[in-house]
């Protein structure tokens, strides 16, 4: 069954969702896309399609479900992602980090820094259109979700995601270039990227970003204890 959803300015849905169950499982290979929406208390929903034509709406944002399957499926798979998108040129590092492992990917359509996020399954895009002021995804199924975004910056986000996809997956079995056409086959391999992994580069890269995430995490240690010594003061 296909079906067509549309994400406004803000990031949510436009149906509100009346009934939602306590818990949704999302998973690369069955999950089309997981919308933010809201339940008819105003509180951050989430609407769960599946390729098998099923959809689940839960109680909990995108985002927590996004953060569960993190933990389910590997560790400090954040800072890995964040480490091969630094080997991207320029224009490519900047964009939005999608959740990535080897052939598969779930892409942010919408800020999850700045609010709901609404994310889609890489390997299900067909096609991506632009209609009027709105850019159209559409899935293999025929689903067509639109989003506010110009479609240029989008189908920068799908090249950095296809490039990561497959230098994951010479990574970790040493070969990969067969699997070009398996993650968005309709994205042409951008001539300034090289096929090949710069292995010794990205084993710097993974060194630092877990340098950097130890200093973040002791650095916010540190802003607790200090701001639980100011409370004291105060009492």
């Amino acid at each position: 069954m296909a079906y067509t959803v549309t994400v406004s300015e803000k990031g949510y849905c436009s149906d509100i969702l009346m009934s939602v169950a306590e818990t949704g499982d999302i998973c690369p290979q069955t999950t089309l896309m997981i919308v933010a929406a809201h339940d008819r208390y105003q509180r951050s929903a989430s609407r769960i399609y599946y390729t098998d034509g099923m959809v689940v709406d839960v109680n909990v944002s995108t985002n927590h479900l996004l953060k569960r399957l993190e933990e389910k499926t590997a560790f400090k798979r954040g800072q890995q992602v964040e480490a091969y998108y630094r080997l991207l040129p320029p224009d490519l590092t900047g964009q939005m980090r999608s959740w990535i492992m080897q052939n598969y990917a779930l892409i942010p359509v919408t800020s999850y820094k700045s609010g709901p996020t609404t994310w889609i399954n890489a390997r299900y895009i067909s096609n991506v259109q632009t209609r009027g002021m709105q850019t159209s995804i559409v899935l293999v199924d025929g689903s067509v979700l639109n989003i506010n975004k110009h479609k240029d910056k989008f189908m920068k986000q799908l090249v950095a995601t296809k490039v990561v996809s497959l230098w994951m997956t010479q990574y970790a079995f040493g070969h990969g270039d067969h699997f070009d056409k398996i993650l968005l086959p309709f994205i042409n391999w951008p001539a300034r990227v090289a096929h090949q992994i710069n292995r010794s580069r990205l084993q710097c890269l993974l060194v630092i970003t877990m340098l950097e995430g130890l200093m973040i995490k002791a650095t916010e240690t540190n802003v607790k204890k200090l701001n639980y010594v100011i409370r004291l003061m105060e009492q």
